[in-house]
C-alpha cells in the first residue's frame, strides 16, 4: 500500500497572477506526490469550498502596501475553525522575499506575524516566495518605483518586461516538507 492520499485546498488572493502562479506550481507538485488538490483564486471569484471538506490547507497571498488582500482575510476568517484543525501553511509572496538584507527580511516576517495574529492563525509552516515583476500589470507610477527598487538591490529587470525572483527548487523544498506532514 502506498503512502496516505490527502485532500488538499490551495486558495490564494492574486493582484498580479504571479501568487496565482506560485499556487498552481504548488498545488500540481503536491498532486505529483499523489495527494488531491483544489486551487482556487478569491481574486477571481473562482468560487469557494469550505475548508472543513479537505485534510490540508494552504493559502497564498501576495504582499502590497505592508499588507494583504482582503479577500483572503475574509475566506481566513469564514473557515478558521476547520484550517486550524488541519494541517496547513502560509505563502506570503513578496519582492522583499528575494532580498539578501537582514532588515528587509525581518520586516516580512513581521509582517506575516502580525497578519497571523490578527486572524488567530498558526499554521504549521509559513514561507516567505519571492515575487515577480510583471511590468504590463503595473500602472507608470508603480513600474518606476519597483524598477528603482529592484535596481537598488543590485537585481537586473528582465528586457522582457517579466521578471522572476522566485526560487522555485526552495519552494519545491517546502511542498515536499508539507507533503511529508499529510502521511
Amino acid at each position: 500500500m502506498g503512502p496516505k492520499m490527502a485532500r488538499v485546498l490551495v486558495v490564494c488572493a492574486s493582484k498580479e497572477g504571479h501568487t496565482e502562479h506560485i499556487a498552481h506550481h504548488v498545488a500540481r507538485k503536491l498532486e505529483d506526490a499523489r495527494h488531491v488538490t483544489r486551487m482556487i483564486n478569491l481574486s477571481l471569484h473562482d468560487g469557494e469550498a469550505g475548508a472543513d471538506d479537505y485534510d490540508a490547507s494552504i493559502l497564498a497571498g501576495s504582499v502590497h502596501r505592508g499588507g494583504f488582500a482582503p479577500e483572503l482575510t475574509s475566506f481566513l476568517m469564514r473557515h478558521a475553525p476547520a484550517i486550524r484543525a488541519h494541517p496547513s501553511a502560509f505563502l506570503t509572496v513578496s519582492l522583499s522575499a528575494a532580498s539578501h538584507d537582514a532588515h528587509e527580511l525581518a520586516g516580512l516576517g513581521e509582517i506575516a506575524d502580525k497578519y497571523l495574529f490578527e486572524a488567530g492563525w498558526c499554521p504549521d509552516f509559513v514561507e516567505h516566495v519571492a515575487g515577480a515583476v510583471h511590468d504590463r500589470q503595473l500602472n507608470l507610477i508603480e513600474k518606476v518605483v519597483l524598477h528603482s527598487v529592484v535596481r537598488q538591490h543590485g537585481e537586473e529587470l528582465d528586457a522582457s518586461g517579466n521578471t522572476d525572483f522566485t526560487d522555485w527548487k526552495r519552494l519545491d523544498r517546502f511542498v515536499k516538507e508539507f507533503s511529508r506532514k499529510l502521511v
